[in-house]
C-alpha cells in the first residue's frame, strides 16, 4: 500500500511538472501570425544598427499607449493596438521574419516630452508614436517616413456650443508638454487661455470630459480616436490647421539606418501591407484611407 502511495505521488508530480512546462512553453510562444506578407530582409541588406538589434533578438518601439487608434493599451490583454503599432509589427517581421511579441518586439511607453530622450540614451531603437517630423526634431533625432499625414485640429465638449477656433476666444484650452498644439491656436484665438501642460492627451482628454477644460488640440487622427471611444461626449470641429507628416523616429546621423527604415516604407506601400494597418487601426474609426501613402522624405 506504501508503494502504491509513492508511485502515486510520484505519477503526480511528474504530471505537474509537465503541466507547468506545458504552460511556460505557451507563454514563450509569442509568435503571432500577421496579415502582412513582407519578408525578413536578407543580411546583406540591413545596417550595422539593424544587425546588431537582430543579433541580439530584441526590438524595442516607443510608442504611445492612451491614443485609441494609432497607439493604445489594451487593458485587458496588454496588447498595443493602432496604427503605429502596427508600423512597428511590420518593421520587426522586416527584421525578424516573424512578430513574436515579448520576445523579439517590445513596445515601451513614450509621451511626447520623452520621445527625444528615449532616441538618444537608447532606451528604444526608434520611436513610431504620432511623431511629427519637423526641421527643428531634426536637429536631435533622424527621421523616417513619413508613413501617414494628417493635420492639427480641434476637439470639445459636444455640448459646449464651440463651432469653430474663433469660438475659444476666453476658453480654457488644456495644452501637452512637448507638444507644440498651442502655438497655432494662439494665433488663430489670442485671447484663449491655457492650462499648465499636462503629461499627456489622455489626460487633456479626462479634463475636456470633466469640465475642467473646453477643448484640445492636436492631429486630428488622435482626436477622432478620442471622439470615436466618447461619440456622444467629445466633438472634433471640422477642418484641420496645419499638415503633420508622422515619422518614424532614431537615431540622430544614422543614415544607413534611415534608409532601412525608408526602404521597407516603400516596399509597404507597394505590396499592400500598409494599406492592411490602415485598415485594420485609422479606418475603423471613421478616417478615410487616402488614394495614396505620403511620399518619403529620403533627405
Amino acid at each position: 500500500m506504501r508503494q502504491m502511495r509513492r508511485l502515486a505521488f510520484i505519477a503526480f508530480l511528474v504530471t505537474g511538472m509537465l503541466a507547468v512546462s506545458s504552460c511556460a512553453a505557451d507563454m514563450r510562444n509569442t509568435s503571432v501570425p500577421t496579415d502582412y506578407v513582407i519578408q525578413q530582409a536578407d543580411r546583406s541588406e540591413m545596417p550595422d544598427e539593424i544587425k546588431a538589434i537582430y543579433d541580439s533578438g530584441r526590438l524595442t518601439i516607443g510608442s504611445k499607449f492612451d491614443q485609441p487608434l494609432t497607439g493604445f493599451r489594451d487593458e485587458a490583454t496588454g496588447r498595443i493596438t493602432g496604427f503605429d503599432a502596427e508600423i512597428g509589427r511590420i518593421l520587426a517581421q522586416r527584421i525578424f521574419g516573424e512578430v513574436a511579441e515579448g520576445d523579439n518586439l517590445f513596445f515601451v511607453e513614450t509621451v511626447s516630452s520623452s520621445r527625444e530622450k528615449y532616441i538618444q540614451n537608447g532606451t528604444v531603437d526608434m520611436v513610431v508614436a504620432t511623431y511629427s517630423m519637423t526641421d527643428d526634431r531634426k536637429d536631435e533625432v533622424d527621421y523616417a517616413g513619413p508613413y501617414f499625414t494628417t493635420g492639427q485640429a480641434v476637439m470639445v465638449d459636444a455640448n459646449s456650443g464651440i463651432k469653430k477656433i474663433t469660438d475659444l476666444a476666453g476658453k480654457d484650452i488644456c495644452t501637452v508638454k512637448g507638444s507644440e498644439s498651442s502655438k497655432l491656436i494662439k494665433q488663430k484665438a489670442p485671447d484663449a487661455k491655457f492650462n499648465d501642460p499636462m503629461r499627456d492627451y489622455s489626460s487633456c482628454k479626462e479634463a475636456v470630459l470633466n469640465g475642467e477644460a473646453d477643448a484640445m488640440s492636436t492631429d486630428d487622427t488622435i482626436l477622432h480616436g478620442y471622439a470615436t471611444q466618447y461619440p456622444d461626449e467629445l466633438e472634433v470641429l471640422d477642418g484641420t490647421l496645419t499638415d503633420e507628416k508622422y515619422g518614424i523616429g532614431l537615431p540622430h546621423n544614422s543614415p544607413e539606418l534611415r534608409k532601412f527604415v525608408n526602404d521597407t516604407l516603400e516596399e509597404i506601400y507597394e505590396n499592400g501591407d500598409w494599406k492592411t494597418a490602415f485598415s485594420l487601426t485609422l479606418e475603423t474609426g471613421g478616417i478615410e484611407m487616402p488614394e495614396e501613402p505620403p511620399t518619403l522624405d529620403r533627405y
